[in-house]
């Protein structure tokens, strides 16, 4: 793309769609603005007076809005590339932005938004080679076991629950290996609220440690989780206790993530759905690793109730 390129802009389309990780945004829909540029030559059209030398933008909007309206996504980064993919067949450079105004945040926000670009060489050059293609797939990080624990004691917990166990494994780099029974837990902490609903999943992923976190932690906020009180009541908590097995199993301490959990072997409502998927499992404890079913069978005088499948 030369730095003098001509541009053709088309901004705030507003469309009604069915996108996002939980089945209440696919359900009722919502509004989705998109923005796109395309960087392509006007002179021919500019020469000619012809608009059948340019692009027609009212076209142009017909399609956004009919690729929006007529696809279900889970990601608005998918729509963004499904977007640009569309609008290349009229540009050799294009950018697209899908702004999510009513994304379900509980905090006061301005907007969400992702941007994708794309060159019609870069994206040529990349199919075109069987070299190219073999490096995308050889780069391909390995898929790494985890274990997830969530809970939730506010609206309908159960239910939410559900929507999480679904949107993680709805992740194109998270697959649900094995989910536990559903557990009614006493709260921790000393915070005075209603019992918890929890569940144990072992999942596998190809995302490095901290983003598999920061994924759950954007499920988390969709189902409007704020962190205000510590050991507070939530509709949503997703802790992500172990990464990797022995003995590749990830060691790590830092301001934004600490693993193993420091602090999974005190809690009954982490390890009984853990030992339900892994009875064989050894979990580290100050004086070192040990047996789960062990460590479980010391934290009798925690409330937990396992809820039988109906």
């Amino acid at each position: 793309m030369s730095a003098d390129s001509d541009r053709i802009e088309l901004r705030g389309l507003r469309v009604r769609g069915n996108h996002g990780v939980f089945d209440f945004e696919k359900r009722e829909g919502q509004d989705f603005v998109i923005d796109v540029t395309l960087h392509t030559s006007v002179s021919r059209a500019a020469a000619t007076d012809d608009i059948a030398d340019t692009v027609h933008y009212g076209d142009l909007a017909e399609d956004v809005a009919h690729i929006v309206e007529d696809n279900t996504f889970d990601l608005i980064e998918t729509l963004a590339v499904r977007i640009a993919e569309h609008c290349l067949g009229l540009a050799e450079h294009v950018e697209v932005v899908v702004h999510k105004p009513g994304a379900p945040i509980q905090r006061s926000f301005n907007d969400v938004s992702v941007t994708v670009i794309r060159s019609r060489d870069t994206t040529d050059a990349a199919d075109s080679t069987g070299a190219a293609t073999a490096a995308t797939v050889d780069d391909e990080p390995a898929e790494t076991e985890a274990y997830l624990n969530l809970g939730a004691n506010l609206g309908d917990a159960a239910d939410t629950l559900e929507q999480a166990v679904a949107a993680l494994d709805r992740h194109p780099k998270i697959t649900v290996l094995r989910r536990s029974s559903l557990y009614r837990t006493a709260p921790w902490g000393g915070v005075e609220q209603n019992d918890f609903l929890n569940l144990g999943l072992i999942v596998a992923t190809s995302l490095p440690a901290a983003q598999l976190l920061a994924v759950a932690q954007g499920i988390e906020v969709a189902c409007g989780r704020t962190r205000e009180l510590r050991w507070g009541p939530r509709t949503l908590d997703i802790d992500l206790i172990r990464f990797g097995t022995e003995p590749a199993e990830l060691i790590i301490d830092t301001d934004a993530l600490t693993l193993p959990h420091p602090r999974a072997h005190e809690r009954a409502f982490v390890l009984a759905p853990w030992a339900e998927l892994d009875a064989a499992a050894e979990i580290r404890t100050p004086t070192g690793p040990r047996p789960i079913t062990a460590v479980l069978s010391e934290l009798g005088d925690q409330e937990i109730t396992r809820i039988p499948a109906p």
